[in-house]
């Protein structure tokens, strides 16, 4: 089972679609509001995903909760917000960007690895956010894989654990090659689970 954290977003189902399409284990989905870390640890979820939603990480401790007990665990992705919690949690600041970016296209240079292997560079993806990683106290266990051409930090993945990050939303029509992100994190899932039988 894939547990999807939806944080009040609009998108949140879009990114749903995405992962149902893609795999075969079950998809469920917690609200926020209705989030219990026991309920998720009887869940036995194989990987996490949290999702986008308003505000900033201080608004949703519950989700340094979620993961102080599975990012040793389990895959998580983190996306547009998801992504602020990981940063936050182990030990980055979150602050104001340059100015705020909702509804605009930016492209990335990627380190081709994780979740953008194989793909071209500079491609377009949709970033609705106006609070960005620091990167002047970005956490050394995440490595930076993803910057635009203001270089902002876009996308992490942790150097030791399947844990990964993306500033911007895979999951808009608007993203190149989102989809595609999207199935590269489900085949780590996938990859991460044998290994651990």
């Amino acid at each position: 089972m894939i547990l999807v954290i939806d944080n009040n977003d609009s998108f949140t189902y879009n990114l749903i679609d995405y992962i149902k399409t893609q795999t075969k284990l079950t998809v469920q989905v917690v609200g926020i509001d209705n989030l219990l870390i026991e309920d998720i640890i009887n869940m036995k979820p194989k990987a996490i995903v949290i999702s986008p939603g308003p505000g900033n990480p201080d608004d949703y401790p519950i989700l340094n909760e979620v993961l102080e007990q599975f990012y040793q665990r389990v895959p998580i992705l983190g996306v547009c917000l998801g992504f602020q919690c990981i940063v936050s949690y182990f030990g980055g600041n979150i602050i104001h960007g340059y100015h705020p970016v909702h509804g605009h296209t930016t492209q990335l240079r990627h380190t081709n690895e994780g979740i953008f292997q194989g793909l071209p560079q500079n491609f377009n993806v949709m970033r609705y956010h106006s609070l960005i990683a620091d990167g002047a106290t970005f956490p050394n266990c995440l490595k930076i894989t993803a910057k635009n051409d203001e270089a902002i930090i876009m996308a992490f993945e942790h150097i030791t654990f399947p844990v990964f990050g993306v500033q911007y939303h895979p999951e808009s029509i608007l993203s190149e090659y989102g989809y595609r992100q999207v199935e590269l994190f489900l085949s780590k899932v996938g990859d991460y689970c044998e290994n651990r039988i």
